[in-house]
């Protein structure tokens, strides 16, 4: 189940990314096409305004194409046509086309003027101009068999005919492919690391869910056993009873004791699932208020002074410090009840169990601490889990949710809960609260 939605999680991230990017890359192409179309067309158009102005004459040669000798040509049905310069082999080595050369027209098409920078030759000038002067638009783009070219018709002013500036933009173009496959290939590259983040980062948030899930199914499953159990117990025995209908209630008093015992333990299991659920659903309230803390702690422990007497722990209470604390007294004392419960529970007759308020620094102190079996190390980290007990051969009555609520109760004040102990030594609880 879980590897399942961690590929629909790594799929649908990886779409978003993939859509984002797709968005990204498109959008970036097509502003750079449109910045450099509108860029050439304010040139070509200032150049043409240049040329009927007279302002520019004829457009130079660059310094990578040297001017070679004067030369004569006839353009087919018109009157001569100045030549370029030097061809390929000529003086200064290759020549490229210029970016921007113009040519004039006659009201019949032929040509009658162009830029000494031109180097097509006649039939390729006459073919362009052709198709540049039966395009609809008085400004676009031509495809040539060699280049691509950005062109620019308007009417010449002091004499009949056509002006066409032209722009060669096949290097543009080549640029723009060249940051396109560019794009291209590192948005594959960045879909194949998103792919493998993506994986790890849905298996790292799947953590959690699996975590959670898991410590559900404990749940219920211990919730289960620790309730089979008390009814298992109920049930025998009131089958021992009723097998002997005519036995008096008090003939009887094992079995209803041993009943009774059971019915107890199963409402305390009850009230601390309750309890667990309410707070995992945000619904346990803490109510909060000033109050001292030494008496809260000794009305909590003087209900213990018989069972100590009983057997035979020695029980000390150190709880005179006047600290006030901002919080709820029933839990505070309930929190003190379960750890006391738990250290009478794992403490030996003949034991000591100790309660302490310490002077306050920057947060109240209480520490409570049995001089009882211990505790593994390995287990510290562990007996904070819920139905956890380190050796449920010697639970002794508990269901290990104790110092879950406990944990819960001392975190909902914005305080911590600490341990510490050894095998043999003892265990002892630190609680650490902010004053009021």
């Amino acid at each position: 189940m879980f590897n399942k939605l961690r590929i629909q999680l790594t799929l649908i991230n990886l779409v978003i990314i993939a859509v984002l990017f797709l968005i990204l890359t498109t959008g970036s192409y097509f502003f750079a096409q449109n910045d450099m179309s509108k860029h050439s067309e304010f040139f070509l158009r200032k150049m043409a305004d240049s040329i009927n102005s007279g302002t520019l004459r004829d457009l130079p040669f660059d310094r990578h194409w040297p001017p070679g000798p004067p030369a004569s040509s006839e353009s087919p049905g018109g009157p001569p046509v100045p030549p370029g310069p030097p061809g390929p082999n000529g003086p200064g080595g290759p020549l490229e086309m210029p970016r921007h050369f113009f040519v004039e027209t006659d009201t019949s098409g032929n040509i009658t003027r162009q830029s000494s920078n031109q180097l097509l030759d006649s039939e390729q000038l006459i073919t362009l101009v052709n198709q540049t002067l039966q395009a609809d638009k008085e400004q676009g783009t031509i495809h040539s068999s060699q280049n691509t070219f950005a062109y620019y018709r308007t009417g010449l002013r002091k004499h009949p005919g056509t002006l066409i500036v032209f722009e060669d933009i096949e290097q543009r173009e080549h640029m723009l492919k060249t940051v396109l496959i560019a794009l291209i290939v590192t948005g594959v590259i960045c879909l194949i690391l998103s792919l493998l983040g993506s994986l790890w980062l849905a298996g790292r948030a799947l953590i959690p869910i699996q975590k959670a899930w898991q410590q559900q199914k404990d749940f219920v499953a211990d919730a289960s056993h620790e309730l089979r159990t008390p009814l298992a117990v109920i049930q025998t025995n009131l089958e021992a009873v009723l097998s002997s209908e005519e036995e008096t209630v008090a003939s009887q008093a094992k079995w209803l004791g041993n009943i009774q015992e059971e019915t107890e333990q199963m409402g305390k299991l009850v009230n601390s699932l309750l309890f667990l659920a309410r707070a995992d659903s945000h619904q346990q309230l803490i109510e909060k208020k000033s109050l001292y803390l030494g008496p809260a702690v000794i009305l909590a422990t003087e209900l213990f002074e018989p069972l100590a007497a009983a057997r035979g722990i020695a029980l000390e209470v150190s709880a005179e410090s006047p600290i006030i604390i901002c919080g709820d007294e029933a839990k505070i004392r309930q929190v003190v009840t379960i750890l006391l419960d738990n250290a009478f529970r794992h403490t030996p007759p003949g034991g000591k169990v100790t309660v302490r308020i310490l002077p306050p620094d920057k947060e109240a102190i209480l520490t409570i601490a049995d001089t009882g079996e211990g505790i593994d190390p390995s287990y510290i980290d562990k007996i904070f889990d819920r139905f956890y007990q380190v050796d449920k051969a010697r639970a002794r009555g508990g269901a290990g949710l104790g110092l879950a609520i406990a944990k819960w109760i001392v975190e909902s004040h914005k305080g911590r809960i600490q341990v510490a102990s050894a095998p043999g030594v003892g265990t002892k609880f630190t609680i650490q609260l902010p004053l009021a």
